[in-house]
């Protein structure tokens, strides 16, 4: 028998995953399974009755089961907080996390419910709209300081984010010429102001982790609902709030700038009414941009995402970003 060949990611059938749904959440009540969105991870719509979930199945050897186990019990948190998420679903035998045995290793999976109306990024953007997230991410933040449980993710640091992004740009800088040095400045610059920040509650926490205006919903009543929380773990609150609050892709133009000041205002208008940030933090938002994008570039692109897009749309991605980002350091003179 010839042995099979290895395989760097699988995608699990929808019919069988469908069967599988059926069986262990609904009691065999036909359900609807298709493949909607491949990223990071693989997601999957459902629907049973008149009802929609979306199913994720994690990337194998991403993220561990007992990382995605912590991330529910956040979620969680959440809702016994009264913050309202998305929340996982359980199984009959009440757990939460199912495991796949694939020809490359065990995916594990995870129900979820499907909330809100529409995307709050379809929404007119108001000063309204902007204060009422920014009181919504910071009761999200309140809640989780009350969590006691034990936090089993990862930290949203300088490690994380710069040193082990940076490897994994090296090691592409030996097939793709572009701007290392760029990169290395940028990065040493963020790393030494990074020592000055506090790393105690309330400024330092668990986070969303990838809060941008695509991953939060709104209600019949526009309140903000927020989505998709695996990256979330131990880092800055003025992180957490800067892919919204501060934009990297809004642009750099003189009038991008000031609609870039404005939302920041708005949003910690409604952030301050339930936890006044210091002056320090909200002069450190502007820094957590490049920090970002060196993650984004190095993790999510170089390590996590040619095997989804290959390296044709990788490259594109890296040399979109470093142009932008140089004129984003231009424009923002962070260091």
């Amino acid at each position: 028998m010839n042995q099979l060949f290895p395989l760097e990611v699988s995608v699990l059938s929808s019919d069988a995953l469908g069967d599988f749904i059926s069986r262990e959440y609904f009691s065999r009540t036909l359900v609807r399974c298709r493949l909607f969105y491949r990223g990071l991870h693989d997601i999957y719509k459902i629907i049973s009755g008149d009802q929609a979930y979306f199913f994720k199945v994690y990337r194998q050897g991403v993220r561990s089961m007992a990382e995605v186990q912590s991330e529910l019990d956040l979620l969680l948190h959440l809702k016994a907080s009264g913050v309202t998420a998305i929340i996982p679903v359980s199984k009959h035998d009440g757990t939460f996390i199912s495991e796949f045995m694939t020809v490359n290793g065990v995916r594990h999976g995870v129900l979820y419910t499907s909330v809100g109306v529409r995307e709050f990024s379809r929404m007119e953007e108001t000063i309204e709209s902007n204060e009422r997230l920014g009181t919504y991410i910071a009761s999200v933040h309140a809640a989780w300081d009350k969590y006691n449980g034990s936090i089993n993710r990862w930290s949203l640091d300088a490690s994380t984010f710069i040193d082990r992004s940076m490897d994994a740009v090296r090691q592409f800088s030996e097939i793709h010429d572009f701007d290392i040095d760029f990169l290395e400045d940028v990065s040493k610059h963020i790393k030494k102001k990074l020592t000055s920040f506090s790393t105690e509650a309330p400024q330092f926490g668990v986070c969303h982790g990838d809060f941008y205006s695509g991953n939060v919903r709104v209600d019949a009543n526009n309140n903000p609902i927020l989505i998709d929380f695996d990256f979330c773990g131990n880092g800055w609150r003025a992180y957490d709030i800067s892919m919204y609050a501060y934009p990297f892709a809004m642009g750099c133009d003189a009038a991008k700038l000031q609609q870039r000041e404005n939302r920041k205002d708005q949003f910690l208008n409604g952030y301050n009414k339930v936890r006044a940030m210091s002056e320090n933090e909200v002069n450190s938002i502007a820094l957590f941009i490049p920090f970002r994008r060196i993650f984004n570039i190095g993790t999510l692109y170089i390590s996590y995402l040619p095997n989804t897009w290959g390296d044709s749309n990788v490259i594109g991605n890296v040399d979109g970003d470093i142009e932008m980002l140089k004129k984003w350091i231009d424009l923002n003179p962070i260091f």
